[in-house]
């Protein structure tokens, strides 16, 4: 049987998301997820006029996420004014914007970084979850700043399940596409009891359709077919009922090079009586 070229309408493009817990061990694996939140480790890191948290999975290399207290009126020198500046460049772009939320402006807060091998494409929104601290992605839609999309913090009414009501507190910002959580608490040294965090992450994927007609492929050349002596079809019954078992699909390109291969589950019986209609995803 002859190569058959696919038709264009054949491809279909999906740009799929997978999500998986944010932290990751060090062999890159997901670790913990919304029930569940992974022993932290700590390396406090001291710098003039403060110190920064630095929390790690396994080994100091395996970071996770960086806290520190900031504070817009500390003294010059202080890493909590330093940080306060930096991150006000990053989420909004303007060194004379201001940190609000709740109706008031928040000169001091605690800023925790995602590591930024860990964020992928975005954080997820509606993920966090921070002792009792939550996005509200489920209610409101996200304000466009400097660093994407922002969505405010709350404090969840009741933690399982999280739940909002008209009264829910706002605690802060969340920044899914730069990976900053940016709250009132807990403070940067607090213990966390409950910090889950997903990553969003695109997968491309091409579908093929491919087609094996009633009249297609159902002779085969492979020697349980026929006679590798004289050519002739093995079982006479098969003389005008041909019966041959689809494994393996081939992609091949205009060369007649081989690209890809896809298994099937299982092997498919074809004959002049059924038809094949196979979707296979290529990932790159």
């Amino acid at each position: 049987m002859p190569l058959i070229r696919i038709a264009p309408a054949d491809f279909v493009f999906s740009n799929d998301s997978i999500s998986t817990s944010c932290w990751r061990d060090a062999n890159g694996n997901p670790v913990g997820d919304t029930s569940t939140t992974p022993t932290f480790l700590n390396q406090t890191i001291t710098y003039p006029g403060g110190d920064i948290r630095n929390s790690y999975l396994g080994n100091i290399a395996n970071s996770q996420f960086t806290s520190v207290n900031v504070d817009k009126n500390a003294v010059d020198n202080s890493i909590f004014r330093q940080v306060y500046g930096a991150i006000r460049n990053i989420v909004y772009g303007d060194k004379n914007a201001i940190f609000e939320w709740g109706g008031s402006e928040k000169p001091s807060f605690t800023v925790r970084s995602i590591s930024k091998n860990l964020i992928g494409s975005s954080l997820l929104p509606g993920s966090l979850r921070l002792n009792n601290l939550t996005d509200d992605s489920n209610i409101n839609p996200p304000t466009i700043l400097n660093c994407g999309r922002v969505y405010k913090i709350v404090e969840a009414s009741s933690t399982t399940p999280f739940s909002f009501g008209r009264g829910t507190v706002e605690r802060g910002l969340f920044c899914p596409d730069v990976g900053l959580i940016i709250s009132e608490g807990p403070a940067a040294f607090s213990p966390i009891t409950n910090f889950s965090l997903r990553t969003l992450n695109p997968t491309p994927t091409n579908h093929v359709f491919i087609r094996a007609r009633n009249n297609q492929y159902n002779y085969s050349t492979n020697p349980s077919f026929i006679s590798g002596s004289s050519g002739k079809i093995i079982h006479q019954s098969w003389h005008n009922d041909p019966q041959t078992y689809i494994t393996t699909v081939g992609l091949y390109n205009d060369n007649n090079e081989l690209m890809a291969t896809a298994k099937l589950p299982r092997p498919y019986n074809k004959n002049f009586n059924n038809e094949l209609l196979m979707q296979i995803g290529l990932n790159f």
